[in-house]
């Protein structure tokens, strides 16, 4: 089973967008390095904070699953196509009911706690607009997004069971409506 077209273009987009922070048009180790220096800042951390060397520890985590799934040629570096390639096989053991690779399921906790900068358990407006908009997004696309993933939750905040469900959505629905395609910003594609 290949992927949709709009499947391709909805990993592209967080090719794009969300993994290759630096937009050289790979993915590298660098790329995560700068994501932990973003959201360190959006936290507070300080560089001996024990919160950003537990960051900085799975992100190396995350990384190194995702190098040993994706790049194929061992280069260091994760193209488009091999990114592509590596999610067709993924979506597709998702859809089958397997769980998500052991680094997409960190990635997914990783991202929940940086967007949950007050601890709380929840992510609310001002918290994914914060992140989303040191990834470059734009306040109209943050806050179009919101609206859509928030709609029907008490006081539009998202529980991690929530943000869970967005994501799995995000990589399984072939529906452009579904509520998960905006986890990530509007598809640019």
């Amino acid at each position: 089973m290949g992927l949709t077209d709009f499947q391709v273009k909805k990993v592209l987009n967080l090719f794009e967008n969300l993994y290759d922070t630096n937009k050289d048009g790979v993915i590298e180790k660098c790329d995560f390095d700068e994501a932990v220096e973003k959201i360190s800042s959006l936290h507070h951390w300080k560089s001996n904070d024990a919160a950003l060397k537990e960051a900085q520890d799975k992100v190396n985590k995350i990384w190194d699953g995702l190098r040993e799934q994706a790049d194929k040629n061992k280069d260091g570096k994760i193209t488009k196509e091999e990114w592509q390639k590596m999610w067709e096989g993924c979506i597709k053991d998702v859809v089958e009911g397997k769980p998500f690779p052991a680094w997409q399921q960190d990635y997914l906790e990783f991202m929940f706690y940086a967007n949950d900068t007050s601890g709380d358990g929840f992510i609310d407006r001002g918290e994914y607009t914060a992140i989303y908009q040191l990834f470059g997004f734009s306040s109209d696309d943050v806050n179009l997004c919101f609206d859509k993933i928030s709609e029907g939750l008490p006081n539009q905040m998202l529980s991690k069971e929530n943000f869970e469900t967005l994501w799995r959505e995000y990589f399984t629905a072939d529906d452009e409506s579904a509520k998960g395609n905006f986890l990530f910003g509007r598809q640019k594609h």
